[in-house]
Order: C-alpha cells, then structure tokens, then sequence
C-alpha cells in the first residue's frame, strides 16, 4: 500500500509566496500541468487554506477585545487602537483580512476543481480507502469555503451607496486576474445562501468527530472540519443574519435556523457541557482547555505552536512578560458574584471593600487582580506595587505593564517560565469553535425567536436550559436563583445571555462583532481602577474614565479595503468611509 503524504514543509513551500489571490503559483520546479496533476500538490490546495485559519485568539497584533470596552493594550501604536474613531480607515483598516481569505479562497476552488476529479487518487493501492478520503477532503473544502466567506461577511458587510445591504465578491470557481475588475459585490443575501449552501452540503461528507486510529477519521486528524464545526458555524452565521443590525425582513427565520442548526450539533455532541474548568480557584484553573489539545470542548482547534509567545506578550512585568493586554473595570463588572447575581442588583452579595471576593469561577480564570495568586505569587497592581508603573523592584514601567489596574489570565499557561534562567514553553491549542459557543448562540437564537422557555422542535432544551448549563459548567452556585428569577421575560433573559455570552467567550474574537450585531452604544467609557494602600494596609479602589470612544453610527459597519475599490471599480465603499 502506498500513502501520498503532504508534509509540513511542502505545505511552507506553497503558502510562502506573497501572491496576489487572482494569481496562482506552483512550486518552482513543476510547470502548471505538471502541478495540476500532481495529487500531492492538489491536496496542497487544500492545506493551504486550512493554514490561513487563525492560529490564535490574538491573531490581530492583539486580542480583537482590546478594540471594546472590555480590554486595552498597552502600546499606544499598536494597530488595535486604530480601531478608534480618528483612526479607523479604510485606507489602515487593522481587521482588514481580505487578501488572506481570497487567498484560501482561490485555493479551495482549485482544489475543488482539481481535487475532486475521477482521475485523481490521494491514497493508491486501495479504492475504498481513496474514496472515502476524497469525500473527507470534498466536506472539507465546502466547510472552509463558508468559513472563509463568512469571515469576510462579518467584516466588510454593509450598506452602500444604494442603500442596499451589500456583501462581498462571490467566487465558486477559478478566475484569472484578467477578471478581477469585473468583479462586483453580491448582496448579504447572495453570500449568506451560498455559505448555507456550502455547509448544507459539506456536512454529508465529515465525520462527527476524530478519534481512534483510523487513517482517514483517526485522532492523528484532529484540527479538521467535522459535521458538528458545520453545525455551529451554520449556528453561528444565521445567529448573525438574525440579528438587529442587518435588518432583515425575515430575521425570525434566521433565528429558527439558528435554533435547527445548534439543535443538530446537540445531537452529535450531546447536551452537556464537558467540565474543562478544574480548579478554578487557583493557578491552574484553565490549562486543561487550551493546553490540552484532546479537550472534549474542543470542536475544532488549531494548535498555536510550542512556545511562550503569548505569555511573553502578556505575563505581567514581575513574571518577565510585557503585559500587553489590559482587561477593564467594565469586564470586570460584568462577571456576577459566585450565586450568579449581577453585582448591582439588590440581592448580590457583591462587596464594594472585597471587590474581588466571592464571585463567578471565570473571573478567576479570566482576569489578574491585585491580590490574585499566580504561580506561586502574588500579583500586585496597587500603586507602588511590583506589577504597578515604575513600582517595587523596577520591572514594571509604562510599556510592559498594566493602564487598568488588570492583566490578563485567559489563555496563559501556568507550565511557561519566562524567567532567563529557567525559560520554559507549552503547547497551545486554540479554539476555531468550542462547545460553549453552541449553547450560547442557541439560546440567543431561541429566545429572539421563541422566548425564553419554549422547545418548538423537541431538542429538548430551551434558552433558559442552555444558560442554565453555561453557567452549571461555570461554577455558578446551584441552584440558579437568578436565573429561575428572569426566566420567564424575555427582555430580562436577552441582557443575561448577551453578558454570559460577552464573559464566556472574552478574548476570543467575538464581542467586537456582538456589540455591532446587537447594535450596542459603541460609546460606553472605558473604565480603570487605581488601588492606594491606605495606612492601616487596606485598599481603596478608585475607578475612573481612561477614555471614552467617539465611534460613528456608520461604523457600525466596517470599510471595504481602500485599494481593493481603486482596484475593481465595480466594488462600491459601504457608506460613511
């Protein structure tokens, strides 16, 4: 039996040249027809496109929260920051990712039409063994496909000139370049039917999950599509197409579907949420989510390498790192006391004097405070402190370390040493969809569509039900008393998944997009807090306005790339840029 393998470095070999997407290149020593009918390089297409996913949460110089209200970073010229509204351009757009995605676009086209021919054979020697991998490979590009487009929906949609809802350029098929001025946008609506139809069919051909030692859907596969990353990207897209900002006529529809397609990845799944929070009330409460690629919350990941990068980037100074991202006293009131009430109500057991005491497990696992214990130390942000500006012990100074009075704690792992003498790394792995993302977007999608405690499909779960178990899986104190009290309003249920679905998935790319989707004020101060120690040794929290934004109601909507108007005349500027 002989297997064709598409190596690590042949993959290099095709992703590394700075290609303009219309325009393909082959590796140097092969002509195009040569390459065409080369399995190896066929299936390099694909490879391709799966190296364009992000392989990281911070892949946008930053983590995408520091452009909101729930995090800064702390390099003034970080292109985070332009983000702004002084500085949000379409001519320097730090969420501009076009070429990327049309790139892996182009690629999956080619391999459709190249790799999915009756001639060509990825594995010889066994007929069945090929055709069954070729179907993986066929599920494969569809799903990455939609992914890719969606990716573009969710950053360059908006209205034009016409007034019109508008997408993005639509391509199914190989194009030269010479048909690139010739390119106009689709409508939303035109992307959004072909991104269904792309997972309506990839989801036949993917296997639930990879597992055991099989060749084909073995767990030496895992980072690859499956039907259930189908489900929640279909869940995920029409939870967006529901939603206030686009305006569209059929919204409710959009939300039911959302509803089915959460409902089908429950079946596959189940309808529990794995319990990755271990220890969450010390150092070592996250690890075993993004250090361990085999995590059962994990639907699909990528792994980010073997290294320390990140904590470099955001340990704070006393632990050697620069403390880059910042997270914010709005984040931090967001999280609700360990009973699950916020911390403004009239029953939360919230205390001004121990702000930090007794609340929600991800807080701990979420945020560094002053006082917060990591690896076997204590952090430290008062004023004059280790982790403050220009405090004890001179590692902290106003580029490494905290605006806020906050570091980051998500996605650091307590196995990396930073320290010179003892530098030390880990495997990172990186969520492209995570089970707690699914019972989010469903009970969203159920309570816009049915309310907050109907089940019109026989799932056998409601919009209450999947909060119930975000916040089970969280370590909220059962039973749920906040939650039994808002279950029955609708307008009460909205404002409690919005919030579990902006702690929950913080610094995972996803509140940017909410807070426009849900047509939010963009305009909230950004708040700080500053710790004095007072002469009993007792602190005094003060919280002010670092800054307050100044976005315009067009920005709702992202630009379209500034040269790829001048480029292709028939592309036309979303309004406002």
């Amino acid at each position: 039996m002989k297997k064709l393998i598409y190596t690590l470095a042949m993959l290099v070999g095709l992703t590394a040249c700075d290609e303009d997407f219309m325009e393909p290149k082959y590796a140097n020593e092969l002509d195009q027809e040569e390459a065409l009918n080369d399995p190896q390089v066929v299936q390099g297409f694909l490879l391709k496109a799966y190296n364009a996913l992000p392989n990281g949460q911070d892949s946008y110089g930053g983590f995408l929260d520091c452009a909101t209200q729930n995090a800064v970073i702390n390099l003034p010229n970080n292109q985070l920051n332009k983000t702004s509204a002084e500085e949000w351009q379409a001519l320097t757009n730090p969420l501009d990712n076009w070429k990327n995605s049309y790139q892996a676009i182009q690629s999956i086209n080619r391999f459709i039409e190249f790799g999915l021919r009756a001639d060509v054979t990825f594995w010889k020697g066994n007929e069945q063994t090929n055709a069954e991998l070729t179907k993986r490979f066929e599920g494969e590009a569809y799903f990455l496909r939609a992914y890719f487009y969606f990716d573009l929906l969710k950053r360059f949609a908006g209205q034009d000139a016409s007034g019109e809802l508008m997408g993005v350029p639509l391509i199914t098929k190989q194009l030269d370049a010479n048909s690139v001025p010739e390119l106009p946008r689709a409508t939303f609506r035109e992307v959004l039917e072909q991104i269904v139809d792309d997972l309506d069919y990839a989801v036949n051909f993917l296997p639930v999950k990879y597992s055991g030692t099989s060749e084909i859907t073995g767990q030496n596969q895992l980072g690859r599509a499956t039907s259930v990353a189908c489900y929640t990207l279909k869940s995920r897209v029409m939870l967006y197409a529901g939603s206030e900002l686009y305006g569209l006529d059929d919204a409710q529809d959009m939300n039911v579907a959302s509803v089915r397609a959460a409902g089908e990845a429950f079946a596959l799944m189940g309808k529990t949420l794995p319990d990755v929070y271990i220890n969450a009330g010390n150092s070592t409460g996250f690890d075993n989510y993004f250090n361990n690629g085999d995590s059962d919350e994990l639907i699909m990941r990528r792994l980010g390498g073997n290294n320390n990068g990140i904590e470099g980037a955001n340990f704070p100074p006393s632990y050697f790192g620069n403390g880059r991202t910042n997270p914010t006293q709005n984040l931090v009131d967001a999280f609700p006391t360990a009973d699950g009430f916020p911390i403004d109500h009239a029953s939360s057991s919230y205390d001004p004097d121990f702000p930090y005491a007794n609340r929600d497990p991800r807080f701990y696992m979420t945020v560094l405070y002053n006082g917060a214990s990591f690896k076997d130390q204590t952090v430290n942000t008062s004023v004059g402190g280790k982790d403050y500006p220009g405090g004890a012990g001179g590692a902290a100074n106003t580029e490494n370390s905290t605006r806020t009075g906050y570091y980051l704690r998500k996605w650091l792992s307590t196995f990396v040493d930073k320290n010179p003498a003892n530098n030390t790394n880990a495997y990172h792995y990186f969520s492209v969809f995570r089970k707690g993302e699914v019972f989010l977007n469903y009970a969203e999608a159920a309570n816009e569509a049915f309310g907050p405690n109907a089940d019109p499909y026989g799932i056998g779960m409601t919009a209450v039900d999947a909060i119930r178990e975000v916040r089970r899986r969280a370590g909220i104190a059962q039973p749920d008393t906040y939650l039994n009290m808002v279950s029955t309003d609708q307008d009460a249920m909205r404002e409690l998944i919005r919030n579990e679905r902006r702690i929950e998935l913080c610094f995972e790319g996803h509140y940017f997009y909410d807070l426009r989707r849900w047509k939010e004020d963009l305009n909230e101060p950004v708040e700080i807090v500053t710790i004095e120690i007072d002469q009993f040794g007792l602190p005094d929290y003060a919280v002010e306005t670092l800054f307050t934004p100044t976005y315009k109601d067009y920005m709702y909507f992202g630009p379209m790339p500034y040269f790829e108007a001048i480029k292709t005349p028939s592309i036309t500027q979303n309004t406002g840029w």
